[in-house]
């Protein structure tokens, strides 16, 4: 399984569930998907991610709508990093 599919198939479920306590394991999930790919890919792999996010934030509410948000949140940081 490649990294950016390894990384949303872990933060799929996490945002399904929407439970704070699994932000610190969705900044994880992405932090090792970068540590598997060359640093050139970061930005695009980052804004890969983001748009699987985005998909399921469409569908979200409540706590999953904040948990999606919050996972945004940390790629945009990421992302200006790699600027």
């Amino acid at each position: 399984m490649e990294p950016v599919e390894k990384c949303t198939s872990a933060l799929s479920p996490l945002i399904a569930a929407g439970h704070t306590n699994g932000i610190p394991l969705a900044e994880k999930a992405i932090d090792d998907m970068l540590l598997a790919i060359p640093s050139a890919q970061h930005k695009t792999s980052l804004d890969n991610v983001r748009l699987v996010v985005e998909a399921h934030r469409k569908d979200a509410s409540g706590p999953q709508l904040g948990f999606a948000d919050t996972v945004n949140d940390y790629i945009e940081r990421l992302m200006t990093s790699c600027a």
